[in-house]
């Protein structure tokens, strides 16, 4: 979300490009271990000066820099937002392959194609780093990414309906990849972001619409499709889920594909709080955690998305007018935080939505924030394009990946209802000599066979009717492959059967989870917190721990089905404690996320019943605030949410509440 201006390759830019920075002082090619061991020499030294500048000095990143602003009509690849307010460009330049195509300029999909490949071409000659993220349209209904119908990450998954659709994308996606070369005619190194803040269920591939396992071997496929299939070699990959953790790793890595999969530990999460104290803290807890966890795998961390919520807003308008250089100095105080290579801030789309602030332009006088988005610019461990140094010239080596494998589908975890599934075997960096599967504690061996056409070891799995009981069993899989004296061994768990159907319009009572494990598998997780089972109500409950010492909200959600045009409202059994913070219930119908507010007052507890009459769109979503639930609504459900916003004032940031028997009536 954001606006650039030209930008000239000053004589600094061009000789950082002509001497190669390794060799001029003789040094040995430093090693990296990066996704793509065949990635070209560019892309490996990009990914060496990203891991060197931790530390060092944070990189300045802004999306659509150069395609979108306030001071300039046209998008020549120089004008910019960055650029006429402090006389630099962003270092880091972000895109976006939104709307299964080529980003967000105006025109046919082939002048969108021609324009993108002009923007990248273009800020790689001023000397920045490009980065792109994807805004991926829905495979299965055709919405947008924000449609979170029709079960998409499953459907696109090899074996899946809508794979050839998903395919077809990533095909473009390798276009551009081929298309953006330098003018030697060499390929443009990217950061490749996918599937980013996939911990919120805002878009089709977030946690309320697939499970960890499911999300991971989409990413796993993803990278080997455009790595080994399309042979694309000037990718880095960014794994980006959205904050907050509260300093908790565990939670970040839940959807975590692994150390061949990714290059760059990012993060995305933004302010509503006017760089709260709270805030800042919460942020800089998650920067360190993530920096730590980059340091132990010789990877890079980066707040690949940050701003302020909902973007800035008119002169009179911003409480607080130091935001940019109060978050700096939060950052770069803390000395595993320190280590975040870069910062990206979202587009200047124009007057109504702008993340970065503009000098006076036309009608519009100099945004009150630009003084201190100046003072950002200034401060000596901020870098912009004018200062990068030597980025795709360094000598480099990058070590070769192990041989690895993974079970492709069923994915861990994954429910099997019907008396066959194919099972699938990705067998990586070696060959494999043979590949049997067994099942549960049974050491009957059942061979793999390798298919050519999609580089997997398959065979069918004939798991027979009278099994399909809901029990669980382990799917084990051994390969024998050249390189190894022993086999690699995997083993994903499956339930075989259909889970017992509730009864209709019951979203839970959580009777049927046998642990907090089970549990803790049907429900997606925002933010930080803790779910278990309680006994209470006469049986089973749901308790839900929180803690806000470092975040301002936090929930679980789960994926709702049926048909709800009946009932006239929701209902649930609630134990509250006491805390006075907002509970927040949200009902996603018709493509709307209705909420409803039941109080957190007291600890007594009791049946709460909510009138569907009664129930609002979120306050975020202005668009749709004069909507009401309509039966047409009640037919068309996607998600059931539970929040527990912080409530100005409230006493205790820390507490506990139970829910049962939540139903439809």
């Amino acid at each position: 979300m954001r606006r650039l201006v030209a930008l000239v390759v000053t004589a600094t830019a061009a000789s950082a490009v002509a001497v190669p920075a390794a060799s001029a002082h003789g040094e040995r090619p430093a090693e990296v271990r990066v996704a793509d061991d065949k990635a070209t020499p560019e892309t490996r030294s990009l990914f060496a000066y990203l891991r060197a500048q931790r530390g060092q000095g944070m990189l300045f990143g802004h999306q659509q820099t150069t395609e979108f602003g306030l001071t300039f009509a046209t998008a020549d690849g120089v004008s910019s937002d960055v650029k006429a307010g402090v006389g630099d460009h962003p270092a880091v330049f972000g895109w976006d392959m939104s709307d299964q195509g080529y980003g967000s300029s105006p025109g046919t999909p082939e002048e969108k194609f021609a324009k993108y490949v002009q923007l990248v071409k273009a800020a790689h000659r001023i000397g920045g780093i490009n980065t792109i993220s994807a805004h991926m349209n829905n495979f299965v209904t055709g919405g947008n990414y924000g449609d979170t119908g029709g079960n998409v990450v499953a459907r696109i998954l090899p074996g899946g309906d809508h794979n050839a659709q998903f395919r077809a994308y990533l095909d473009r996606v390798a276009r551009l990849a081929y298309a953006i070369t330098d003018d030697r005619g060499r390929p443009i190194p990217v950061v490749f972001r996918p599937f980013h803040e996939n911990s919120g269920s805002w878009f089709w591939w977030g946690a309320a619409h697939a499970s960890a396992s499911q999300y991971v071997e989409l990413w796993r496929y993803t990278v080997e499709y455009l790595r080994d299939t399309k042979d694309v070699h000037n990718f880095l990959y960014a794994y980006s889920p959205g904050g907050s953790y509260g300093g908790v790793s565990d939670v970040y890595l839940r959807t975590y594909p692994g150390d061949d999969y990714v290059d760059v530990f990012g993060y995305d999460n933004y302010d509503g709080s006017n760089g709260s104290k709270q805030w800042l803290d919460g942020l800089v807890a998650d920067l360190a955690m993530i920096a730590r966890i980059a340091d132990g795998k010789g990877k890079v961390s980066a707040a690949t998305e940050y701003g302020i919520t909902g973007a800035l807003k008119p002169n009179g308008g911003n409480g607080n007018l130091h935001w940019y250089t109060q978050v700096l100095d939060a950052i770069k105080t803390d000395p595993d935080a320190r280590r975040t290579a870069y910062a990206m801030t979202w587009t200047n789309f124009g007057p109504e939505q702008f993340f970065v602030p503009h000098p006076a332009t036309g009608d519009l006088p100099e945004h009150e924030l630009l003084p201190d988005f100046r003072a950002f610019h200034a401060d000596p461990y901020s870098v912009f394009a004018a200062e990068l140094d030597h980025v795709f010239d360094r000598r480099t080596k990058a070590v070769r990946q192990e041989p690895s494998a993974h079970i492709v589908s069923p994915t861990d975890r994954e429910r099997v209802t019907t008396p066959t599934t194919t099972i699938r075997v990705k067998v990586n960096n070696t060959k494999a000599l043979l590949v049997y599967y067994t099942v549960g504690t049974s050491n009957t061996k059942n061979l793999l066979t390798y298919d050519r056409a999609t580089g997997y070891h398959t065979g069918t799995w004939r798991i027979g009717q009278e099994n399909l009981t809901n029990t669980v069993t382990r799917l084990n899989v051994h390969a024998l492959v050249v390189g190894r004296a022993q086999p690699l061994e995997l083993t994903n768990t499956v339930i075989l059967g259909a889970k017992p159907p509730l009864p209709p319009g019951v979203v839970d009572d959580f009777q049927g989870h046998p642990d907090d494990t089970a549990l803790r598998a049907d429900y997606s997780t925002y933010g930080s917190n803790t779910i278990s089972l309680a006994a209470d109500n006469g049986g089973k409950a749901l308790k839900l721990d929180y803690d806000f010492t470092f975040q301002t909200y936090t929930g679980i959600g789960k994926r709702l089905n049926g048909d709800w045009s009946a009932y006239s409202g929701l209902s649930l059994w609630l134990r509250p404690d006491g805390s006075h913070h907002k509970l927040v219930l949200q009902l996603n119908a018709g493509g709307v996320a209705f909420e409803a507010y039941p109080s957190l007052a007291g600890t007594t507890a009791g049946v709460v019943t909510i009138p569907f009459a009664d129930w609002r769109p979120a306050p975020w979503d202005t668009a749709n605030a004069h909507r009401r639930i309509t039966a047409d609504d009640l037919r068309d459900l996607s998600q059931f949410n539970v929040f527990v916003n912080q409530a100005d004032g409230a006493a205790t940031t820390k507490g506990s509440l139970v829910l049962d028997d939540v139903r439809a009536g």
